[in-house]
């Protein structure tokens, strides 16, 4: 299980304001993977797409508990414009057939 707004939105999209499900994350059952949401009455869901699947709420509840937001692995790098010399153009002269 992640928690954050990248982990969901691999499954699903976003839902509209006031809609029933709460996405949280990406969870795992089995052999499938899909968003985690939360209904409106407490349980937990696993969307992928539009299909909604019930999950277990006890192991989920405990799960939750150790989660955290998960930040990511790989260092993130900001890209600074570089400024550099203009690039310089050559225009050939063609060759012209001129009869003798």
């Amino acid at each position: 299980m992640r928690l954050g707004v990248p982990e969901w939105s691999r499954y699903t999209y976003a839902r509209p304001e006031g809609d029933a499900l709460r996405l949280l994350g990406s969870v795992r059952r089995g052999p499938q993977m899909g968003a985690l949401a939360m209904t409106e009455d407490g349980q937990y869901v696993q969307v992928v797409g539009d299909y909604v699947t019930p999950l277990n709420s006890s192991q989920l509840t405990r799960a939750m508990a150790k989660a955290k937001p998960e930040e990511p692995s790989y260092p993130v790098q900001r890209t600074v414009a570089r400024v550099g010399p203009p690039p310089v153009v050559t225009i050939k002269r063609r060759r012209t057939y001129v009869p003798i």
